[in-house]
């Protein structure tokens, strides 16, 4: 199987069309002694406005925290969290809902003050197997989805007071302790989609993770997922799920209008670590975008006039899920034809990276490793 684009890919070219010249660098990055960060998510609700997700790891004990900017990342605010934070849904500058580790959090000051609400409690498989709730998603401050480990996704009427099992999701003929559901987006706002896997564990009876032992990894046989998704049309009234056979799982599906980039992880024994898809919502048509050997895609974001950007490590080993931070690579195109590598200042590293996209100028990305960078 080709890469995909074939060849090499220019860098500064004048592939990169409107983005030629600009260049990712770091606003802030967490540069204490004794101390680690973990930065799980970043929205931005206007070129202004945006929130960044943090856990400190201060000389054994942990602090977690919200940074919040109102000039577009030149300054930050920090406000304490009484919980982890897994990930955040802005509905607008000032009305975030935020899943923590214990409960869902919502605050209607942009972030400087939170409300402690109810996060569903996940059917008996999904618990016992240590899962949770990954996201939620909502559609006004009342109407909103919840989701994560297990086969079964939630609906709440009350802004996360109370939530219900959505039962499209329950009649699912899969097991929840393999099934998880990752990503929602909106299309329209009567349309949605959630897409997520199931999947069982290997069984190599060894006790030992991948990275240290990554001559297992690199031999294991890729084996067929299930892929699961639902979707609406009618602002989740209803909600049609099906499943299909492949390889990889699902881990993120971003939208700009009908067009959806949907990314796909691999294990150690393909030569390509990911795989993203450029998807058309009205023909359902599904034509591989992207794939490289050696650089395993972490986020990807649709751009105005079909183009795309994808924010990538580099795994400095054998192993596409080492626990090494590796370098992060940038790669545009400003159209879905040519193919562009940005600059990124040479500091930013991590295991994981995660995009916000506003609009097309204005566009952040934070790393696992606890940094923070804007394309300037």
């Amino acid at each position: 199987m080709p890469e995909v684009p074939r060849g090499p890919i220019a860098k500064e070219a004048a592939t990169a069309g409107r983005f030629a010249g600009r260049a990712w660098r770091i606003q802030r990055m967490v540069d204490e002694d004794d101390t680690a960060a973990v930065m799980t998510d970043i929205q931005f609700a206007s070129a202004e406005r945006g929130i960044v997700t943090v856990s400190l790891n201060r000389k054994g004990k942990e602090e977690n925290q919200v940074w919040l900017t109102r000039n577009g990342g030149t300054a930050w605010t920090v406000v304490k969290l009484k919980d982890f934070p897994v990930s955040v849904h802005m509905l607008d500058e000032s009305r975030i809902f935020l899943v923590g580790r214990d409960a869902l959090w919502f605050s209607n000051e942009g972030g400087l003050v939170w409300e402690k609400r109810k996060l569903p409690k996940l059917d008996r498989a999904a618990r016992d197997k240590g899962m949770f709730v990954n996201r939620v998603s909502f559609a006004d401050e009342k109407r909103g989805w919840a989701f994560g480990g297990g086969k079964v996704f939630y609906v709440t009427s009350d802004g996360g007071l109370t939530w219900a099992p959505v039962p499209e999701s329950e009649a699912l003929g899969l097991k929840s302790e393999n099934s998880i559901w990752l990503w929602m987006t909106w299309v329209t706002p009567k349309s949605a989609m959630i897409v997520g896997h199931s999947a069982s564990a290997p069984k190599d009876g060894s006790r030992y993770p991948d990275w240290m032992v990554p001559e297992r990894a690199t031999r294991r046989r890729l084996m067929p997922t299930t892929t699961m998704v639902a979707e609406t049309y009618d602002g989740g009234v209803k909600w049609k799920t099906s499943v299909a056979s492949t390889f990889g799982n699902v881990v993120r599906m971003r939208s700009l209008g009908t067009r959806a980039l949907s990314l796909f992880h691999y294990g150690d024994g393909l030569e390509f670590p990911s795989e993203v898809y450029s998807l058309d919502m009205k023909s359902g048509n599904n034509t591989a975008l992207f794939r490289r050997k050696q650089i395993f895609v972490q986020d990807a974001v649709p751009l105005n006039g079909g183009g795309a950007m994808i924010v990538a490590v580099a795994p400095p080993g054998r192993l596409n899920n080492s626990p090494i931070p590796g370098r992060i690579r940038v790669f545009v195109t400003p159209d879905g034809l040519g193919w562009s590598e940005m600059k990124v200042d040479y500091r930013a590293v991590g295991t994981r990276a995660t995009l916000a996209r506003y609009d097309d100028q204005n566009i952040w990305l934070c790393t696992d490793e606890g940094m923070i960078l804007r394309l300037v």
